[in-house]
């Protein structure tokens, strides 16, 4: 099979790219696949080359790729498209909520992380809202096949635009290959370099911004430390975001018990997730969740909301606890400092929970979906 893929997100950091990264290389270690991936940008066409060397096709960035971006070639209709430039496909994959107005004759399928676009807009960068939000119902439309990364969105993407349910498929992810238990003296250097204690401290890995919940996770902070005088600090990590003023004054506003690292590498990530008593994780709103997962696959017990896609992926080895209340994230997050019994129990089935997920089986379920596609293109 012949698969145009966009790839232009690689190069940046977070949840979407780690899912292209990874997917890209599963679906290029399966025989019988070409791969042709379109690059917005020199950055990822880069990052391309580094993560598959061989057995695909680069669509490089021309002229008008560099000037009108991703989302503007996507939007518009042009001349630029995959098979155009490369030849037929025999799929093309939007991994990214977007699919080019040109069609061409190839199987069309589009990832629909979560739909909070559509729900809670005022989350979002309002250009991100324009030229993704506005448009998506219509590229949903347009798609042969889509595909979410867990059923809750799953369900949610049919009930509320009314897509019919055997054209959207529900395909899991899995952690990044780079979390995983790491030895003590790995751990102790790197969070030493960052003036931290391992084991003494709570992380927050994530970008700041609305729907990570991060203002009211200080504030269960803020609760749980007016009770307990040795309550370990609070370390975010992660991008500064949007749309953050609140969580920025709350940040401003803490003393010395909370840190802000920033972005960090991937590396010192996997040992300060290893390091943590625990990592707290109360998010409004997820497509996946891959923090939770990637904790539990360093043997890091793991605090998060009660909300559907983290449900699915932390099943019954993570402490779940209501986002919307600041008191009851405190209560959890209490229990789990305060037991040791807690903490081993949540960590020894979070390293279970984390190993039944695999980048192999998400590369064998969108294989699947493309079939789907295909079938539908067909009219079968």
């Amino acid at each position: 099979m012949r698969i145009g893929l966009d790839a232009s997100m690689l190069g940046h950091g977070g949840g979407i790219p780690t899912y292209a990264e990874h997917l890209i290389r599963g679906l290029a270690q399966t025989p019988g696949n070409s791969l042709v991936l379109w690059c917005g940008s020199r950055t990822s066409q880069a990052c391309v080359r580094q993560l598959v060397p061989e057995r695909v096709e680069v669509v490089e960035p021309g002229l008008a790729t560099r000037m009108l971006g991703r989302v503007g070639l996507f939007a518009c209709a042009n001349p630029l498209s995959i098979e155009r430039l490369a030849g037929p496909v025999d799929v093309f994959h939007g991994l990214n909520y977007l699919l080019p107005a040109h069609h061409g004759r190839a199987a069309r399928l589009v990832t629909v992380h979560d739909l909070s676009l559509l729900t809670h807009p005022e989350w979002h960068p309002r250009i991100r809202t324009r030229l993704m939000g506005w448009p998506l119902p219509r590229t949903i439309a347009r798609a042969h096949h889509v595909i979410t990364d867990c059923e809750a969105v799953r369900v949610e993407l049919i009930e509320r635009l009314r897509v019919r349910p055997e054209r959207v498929s529900a395909v899991p992810l899995a952690p990044s290959c780079e979390f995983r238990v790491q030895p003590p003296e790995v751990i102790d250097a790197v969070v030493r370099r960052y003036g931290l204690s391992a084991g003494d401290y709570i992380l927050f890995a994530g970008a700041l911004e609305p729907r990570k919940n991060v203002a009211r996770l200080v504030q269960a902070m803020e609760l749980l430390r007016a009770r307990r005088r040795d309550v370990p600090p609070l370390v975010l990590v992660g991008p500064s975001g949007w749309r953050n003023d609140e969580i920025v004054t709350r940040i401003r506003s803490a003393g010395s018990w909370l840190r802000l690292l920033g972005t960090v590498p991937r590396s010192d990530l996997v040992a300060l997730m290893s390091g943590a008593s625990v990592l707290a994780y109360p998010s409004l709103s997820e497509g996946f969740g891959f923090p939770v997962l990637e904790a539990m696959a360093c043997g890091t017990p793991v605090v998060a909301s009660q909300i559907g896609p983290i449900v699915e992926a932390a099943g019954d080895a993570a402490l779940l606890v209501d986002p919307a209340d600041a008191e009851h994230i405190a209560e959890g997050l209490k229990q789990v400092l305060e037991d040791g019994r807690l903490r081993e129990d949540l960590a020894k089935r979070g390293l279970a929970r984390a190993a039944t997920f695999s980048w192999e089986r998400t590369a064998a379920g969108t294989l699947s979906a493309y079939a789907k596609a295909l079938d539908s293109r067909s009219g079968r």
